[in-house]
Formats: C-alpha cells, structure tokens, sequence
C-alpha cells in the first residue's frame, strides 16, 4: 500500500484567528479504543487508510491523514474521571503538549439542562462543590487554556427556571461570580483561565461585564487573576456590541496583558475573516501576543444529522461551506467507486467504506437497519468534515488577503441593499463587500486614542447600520426538532440544512450519537 503523507494545515493559519474545531466525543472514543483493541475489525477499516484508524487523529503530526495543532474539547461530555479519562479519551491526552493546544469548555450548558447532575438547591453545598471540582481538575489535566463555569442567563428562563431555581438574570450573575471565585481559589496552575461574558443585550451585556471583570484584574488577585476572555451571548453575535466591548476594555487595560479571546460557537465564514481583522489590530495596537480563536461543532453536527460537506463557496454572493445529504445507499456495500467529494479523508475511501451494510446484512445486535451506515460511517464523515471546514476558514481568510491588497473600500460609502441591486456594490469576485468594509472599518477604529472617540464613531449612524448588518446569523430551529436521535442508525431522512443549529455542540442528535454505544452495530 502507498502511503500519502499527512498534509499539515497549521502552517496555512498565518496570522489568521483560530478556527477550533469543538471535537466530538464520539470521534475521539474511536481513536483511543482502537489503541487498546480491535475496536474496529481489520476488514472494516478502509484499504486506503495506510495508518488505520489513528490517521484520523488530526492532532497527531506524524500519523494524523491531516494536521491541525488546535481544538475545542468539552468537560459536558468528557470522561470526568481523570484516571479513565486519561484511558477513553487518549487523543486529547497524548498529544504533543507543546505543539499543540486544546481549548476544555466548563459544560455549563450541560449543567444548566441537567445533563450533568448538579445541586441547584444547595449551589454552595458539597454536592455542587465536588461538581466544580471534579471540572476544575479535568480541565486542569486536559486543556491549555479553559473557560470558566458561568451560569447564562437562559438558566432563568421559564423552561429551565423549575430546575435552576433561578429567576432572574442578576441571580445568573451572581452564580456566576461565586463559580468564579471557586475557580480562583482552587486553580492548580496547570491551565490557563478565560473569564466568560454573558448578556442577551447591550445593556445586560455591560452589567455583566461589570460584574466580572474584576477576576481579571492582576492588581487585586495577582497571579491567580484569569488570563483571558470568552465572549458569548451577544457580545459575540452582534458585532456593534463586540467592537464597543473591546474599546471599553481597551480603555480599562483588560486586554494587554490577556493573551486569549475566544468567540463562543461562530461557524460563519465571514466572521473568521471579521475576527482576523479584529486580532491583527489587537496585535498592532495593544498586545502583539494576542490570540483570538472561536469554535464550531458543525462538522460533526452535521453528521449527526445525516449531512456531509460537498465544498465550500467562497463568492461574493455566497460565502459559506455547504452541506448536503450524505450518500446512504445498500446497492453501494462493496462498491470501488471512490467517494466523491474533496478530502485528505474523503480520497481514501471508496462509498463501500461509507455504504457498509448490504440488502439483509444484521448489525451486531441482529437487526437489519434501514441505513447502510455503521456507527463507524459517522465517524469517517466526520473526519472529512473536520478537514474540509477547516481549509474552508482558512482560504476564505486567504481569499480576504488577497482582496483587500487590491480593494480597500471606505465603509462610509456601504449601504444596504436591496435583492436587485445586492451584486452592484460587490468589488470582488470572492469576496463579499462587508468583509472588505468591516477591515477598514476596524482599521479606523483601533486608530481611534479616546474611548469617547471610538464610542463616537461607532454610533454614527452609517457605522450603526453598517455592524448591525454583520450580527452572527446563527441558524436556530423552526420548532422541528427531534426530542432524541431516536433510531440513530434508521435514518430514512435527514433534517434541512436550514433547520438546525450546525453550530450547537450541545445539538441533541450528536449527544444521542455521543452517549449511544458504540459497539451496539459494528
């Protein structure tokens, strides 16, 4: 067999922000348990998979079909016990430490729904105290940099008030602070800490802001004050709130010094190019150390729906990865016919790979599905996937650059346009106009010297209009979902693009998938 080398897409990030692909804990459970057995029998593994199973391991450099040296990694749906973590989910732990970094999410959200037991009834007590602990150490063992346990505000909604107890959005800070000051305490040095902001609306968004930032400050908790930042809510959705919130903590001194900034669940193609410009003015002006970086799970959402990626688009009518309905057909077991779509996994496999069970074929617990996808097809999408929505960001960021040397537009001249004329005022070919714009536009403000300065051009309203045409487009259901992925390997249809989250680590299809057994149909 000929071995393709790995290809390396670290080196391809440049200056870029960070693309952190939220890596699901089904994909990463096929990576350690055929480390330790035949998890997978040596006649499923594709022919063209010259370094088996662990060449899906894309943190790894030497096996990896691909390498990418960042991602995302959730304490919601980890192995919590540190001496089987370190067994379960070995693709994390063995890593190269020191060349690549993993960024450990608190699960929060899995708290807030329940899916992680909590004593809400005693939010002090030791119950929930052991919680916070058991999360603290695995985030410790496990990620480079970390976020804090912060309660949303959604945790005092109607629908999950019954079980919080909480009922206000200034109870949800207040949680939030005493989590913070647990964190503070009982750190171990081995992670770094990233302090989340929270807030449905600019002014929510600036009282939570102001109930927090003091955790940052190394003045009155000296070397155990957190590193850096998280933005959710809307101050990583809508972009005029996301530029006023950096100004203000320019002014207030929260970001030289905190090397960090992640955006929490932004999958747009548009926003990786808005954050790029955002960090390289940060690296200009302020601390040329600084990182931005934001997450996504759409690669293995989308699977968990039946979805893969066929290409990505990157025009200035269309910007965007697309998906489409994954290939499930029993006439294809056994099938040569190469998989179709562009992949350093996708050109090693044939649809025989994907298409596994024949007309009569029994899965392991001797039933015929409807599918012809094993448990193992929905990792192998994923693995395209994961490749492909990662060299979509970059090239849409290559792409910027190579625009913006012959197109620097003055974003006082944008306007919104109409479904006629919405390709008049299009300088590239593939680029959208607002990216353009927006680099400018970010260029000006961080050449702003005054807070009061850059407050005043941010509120002009050409400027107003202008970032509220850029919020975070986040696609949210109709309504329609599924309650679980009920059948998983049943799927006869597959939901609509449109109609989900992609963009949802937290999608209740991959946690049916994620929580699944695993040896239920190989």
């Amino acid at each position: 067999m000929t071995k393709r080398p790995p290809v390396n897409l670290s080196p391809l990030q440049k200056d870029y922000a960070v693309y952190l692909p939220a890596i699901s804990s089904f994909y990463s459970t096929y990576i350690a348990k055929q480390r330790l057995e035949e998890f997978v029998p040596k006649d499923r593994i594709p022919k063209g998979f010259d370094r088996g199973i662990e060449g899906m391991n894309f943190l790894n450099p030497e096996q990896g079909y691909f390498y990418y040296d960042h991602a995302l990694y959730s304490a919601g749906h980890a192995q919590l016990d540190l001496q089987k973590s370190l067994v379960q989910e070995s693709m994390i732990h063995d890593r190269d430490h020191a060349n690549t970094m993993i960024l450990g999410d608190s699960g929060g959200y899995q708290i807030g729904k329940g899916i992680l037991k909590f004593d809400w009834l005693d939010f002090e007590g030791a119950a929930a105290n052991k919680v916070r602990s058991d999360i603290i150490n695995w985030l410790e063992l496990t990620a480079d940099w970390s976020m804090t346990l912060d309660v949303p505000t959604w945790a005092c909604s109607k629908l999950n008030s019954p079980r919080t107890g909480l009922k206000t959005p200034e109870e949800c800070l207040e949680k939030t602070r005493y989590n913070n000051e647990y964190f503070l305490k009982n750190r171990l040095g081995k992670t770094k800490w990233l302090n989340v902001l929270q807030g449905s609306d600019w002014l929510s968004a600036q009282e939570w802001y102001e109930g927090v930032k003091e955790f940052n400050d190394t003045n009155k908790y000296g070397d155990q004050a957190f590193e850096g930042w998280a933005f959710g809510g809307v101050n990583m959705s809508k972009m005029d709130i996301t530029l006023k919130r950096l100004m203000i903590m320019r002014e207030e001194g929260m970001i030289r010094g905190k090397s960090w900034i992640h955006f929490l669940g932004t999958a747009q193609l548009d926003w990786a190019c808005y954050l790029t410009s955002i960090q390289r003015q940060l690296r200009k002006h302020i601390d040329e150390e600084i990182t931005i970086s934001f997450d996504c799970a759409s690669p293995f959402v989308a699977t968990a729906h039946g979805l893969t990626y066929t290409n990505a688009v990157h025009t200035a009518k269309k910007f965007s990865v697309v998906m489409e309905k994954a290939p499930d057909n029993k006439a294809l077991a056994g099938s040569d016919i190469p998989f179709p779509f562009e992949s350093e996994i996708g050109r090693r496999l044939t649809m025989g790979d994907i298409c596994w069970y024949a007309p009569g074929m029994l899965n392991k617990i001797g039933k015929e599905g409807k599918t012809s996808w094993d448990s193992f097809s929905y990792s192998l999408y994923m693995a395209h996937n994961v490749y492909c929505h990662i060299v979509a960001v970059q090239r849409a960021n290559q792409l910027m650059d190579i625009e913006r040397t012959k197109h620097q537009p003055d974003w006082r001249s944008w306007k919104k346009l109409n479904a006629k004329d919405s390709t008049s005022d299009q300088y590239s070919e593939f680029v959208p106009r607002n990216i353009l714009y927006f680099d400018r536009f970010v260029e000006e403000l961080f050449n702003t010297k005054t807070l009061d300065e850059a407050m005043a051009m941010l509120e002009t309203p050409n400027a107003k209009a202008f970032l509220i045409s850029l919020a975070g487009a986040r696609n949210t259901s109709n309504g329609q979902n599924d309650n679980m992925f009920n059948g998983l390997f049943d799927v006869e249809e597959v939901t609509n693009p449109n109609e989900i989250d992609v963009n949802d680590p937290n999608d209740e299809k991959l946690a049916a998938l994620e929580n699944k057994s695993l040896t239920d149909d190989l």
